[in-house]
């Protein structure tokens, strides 16, 4: 993809691997996580963890922590927003808040660092490390994902990467399956990236500029529904929702329609067959065909091609990382949607890359 569909967007599109290598390298090391200065920033170990944020910056949160889930850990992710205003005496001694901002000076980020209590355990994930969350973090987690001039490209996924060596690193664990995990996960975007047009306009052709769309998935890969979503609302101006697969069942399947498209992340992940919500994920994308709904699925199971099913299949990964490979085909899909439409991918009209208005 390249020549003109080589926007400022797509140029980004195209750093996320670069950008993930570098986070790797600094990353694998362990002392760039300092397990005695982790445990000093909460009063008893292992800590309450609430990750927080606001748009890519939340929803990269999830894989982080279903990882720290499994392993029996107590975790939670918040909006800031209703985090500062309406939940914030959950925040205890024993707690280890986990701040997200590409900027770090997004409203609702600088607005609860003013809130909080003097000795809280404070651990920042940020992009820009002269920002305001960068200095008042008590442990700064750099994203390294370089500038972010369109929507959040490589931020997101630097986000989600970070995010899940930190996870190890409360979880005791070395940063050394991460760091392999992530090695795959670049060769795959790379492999992506380099038929990224044979990739992206056969979706863009099933998609057809649909008034209606929902994502949906399970688990972490929640984070690829709700950042596909956000993708394809900022890029494409599409009317896309994203929801979790079982509260569609829950009513909302009553408007499936041949007219709205519907995106199923259905990963196994590290738990291959025995991951039931896998085979739940698929019989939901069957079922909406069957009611002459049209899917997109993205998906490492095994599935045999039906009419009303566009099939994207992804690579297998493991540590919950799946969305670094699925949001790319997303983004990739939203580009070119953007241009058939006569849009610039990736520019803001109304909304700004550093929300100050609450």
């Amino acid at each position: 993809m390249r020549g003109s569909a080589m926007t400022t967007m797509m140029e980004e599109v195209f750093e996320q691997p670069a950008a993930l290598a570098g986070l790797r390298k600094y990353y694998s090391s362990p002392g760039a996580i300092p397990a005695k200065a982790l445990r000093k920033l909460v009063s008893r170990w292992p800590p309450l963890v609430v990750f927080t944020g606001m748009g890519s910056s939340l929803f990269a949160a999830y894989p982080a922590q279903a990882y720290l889930s499994s392993q029996g850990m107590r975790a939670f992710v918040w909006e800031t927003a209703e985090l500062l205003h309406h939940h914030l005496k959950i925040l205890r001694p024993d707690t280890l808040l986990v701040a997200v901002s590409q900027s770090g000076e997004t409203v609702e980020i600088t607005q609860l660092l003013d809130r909080l209590p003097e000795k809280m355990g404070l651990a920042a994930v940020v992009n820009v490390e002269a920002s305001t969350l960068a200095r008042r973090g008590k442990l700064l987690l750099p994203m390294m994902a370089g500038q972010q001039s369109t929507v959040s490209t490589k931020t997101y996924m630097a986000s989600v990467a970070v995010l899940m060596y930190l996870a190890a690193a409360i979880a005791g664990e070395s940063p050394r399956s991460v760091t392999q995990e992530l090695i795959r996960v670049i060769e795959a975007q790379e492999r992506i990236l380099d038929c990224a047009e044979e990739i992206a306009a056969p979706a863009a052709e099933f998609f057809n500029q649909p008034p209606y769309v929902a994502l949906m998935s399970r688990g972490a890969d929640l984070a690829s529904a709700y950042q596909g979503s956000l993708t394809l609302k900022e890029v494409v101006r599409l009317g896309a929702e994203a929801i979790s697969a079982a509260q569609f069942r829950h009513g909302p399947i009553e408007i499936v329609s041949p007219l709205h498209r519907y995106v199923i992340f259905a990963r196994q992940g590290q738990r291959g067959q025995r991951n039931k919500t896998a085979k739940f994920l698929i019989r939901l994308a069957e079922d909406i065909c069957s009611h002459r709904g049209r899917v997109l699925l993205l998906t490492d199971v095994p599935f045999e091609d039906v009419p009303d099913v566009k099939l994207i299949r992804v690579e297998p990964l493991r540590l919950f990382l799946g969305t670094l490979v699925d949001t790319l085909h997303i983004q990739l899909l939203a580009h070119d949607l953007a241009l058939r439409a006569g849009l610039e991918p990736g520019k803001f009209w109304i909304a700004e890359g550093v929300t100050r208005e609450e």
